[in-house]
């Protein structure tokens, strides 16, 4: 009765190190924080593009509604 399977244990092995396991965890876990941040913000820039049309106010980078003077 030789090379038998007694039993299998899954997870990482406590006896050596288990970093390699760790950074699949962080790239993961850094990859999804980055969709969730981007997302984010431009969920929140959709709201205050909408809030910024609502109130007639110019888009940013634009002239319109300064008291500046134009050159004749």
């Amino acid at each position: 009765m030789t090379g038998r399977i007694l039993k299998v244990k899954t997870g990482y092995n406590p006896n050596s190190s288990s970093i390699g396991v760790d950074m699949i965890a962080f790239f993961t876990i850094g990859a999804g924080m980055t969709v969730l941040f981007n997302l984010i913000a431009t969920f929140i820039d959709g709201v205050n593009i909408k809030q910024r049309a609502r109130l007639g106010e110019p888009k940013q980078g634009t002239t319109a509604g300064t008291s500046e003077a134009k050159p004749a």
